[in-house]
């Protein structure tokens, strides 16, 4: 949708229209996906995402439960944590 959603200037460059708006997306991941972990290179969700939605001049919030195929102690205390993350976004 050029001319609504982003342009390119004339420099060549796209410039993105569509923000400011907010955007949270929530994520699941059965592992972890963080360079601490050193799994970052197979994390592609959100990368994208944040390519994505960048193009067109916004940026996104994420709210992520990770770790939700480790078990159901892992999975309790990620979900948790994801609904504390939100009731923060929502404050």
């Amino acid at each position: 949708m050029n001319g609504r959603t982003f342009r390119y200037t004339a420099e060549g460059k796209p410039e993105g229209l569509a923000g400011p708006k907010r955007v949270i997306i929530a994520l699941s991941r059965g592992g972890y996906y963080g360079a601490e972990q050193g799994n970052a290179d197979f994390e592609h969700l959100e990368s994208y995402l944040k390519a994505f939605f960048g193009f067109i001049g916004i940026v996104p919030e994420f709210v992520r439960a990770d770790g939700i195929n480790l078990g159901p102690e892992v999975k309790a205390k990620s979900v948790e944590q994801a609904f504390r993350e939100v009731d923060l976004l929502a404050a």
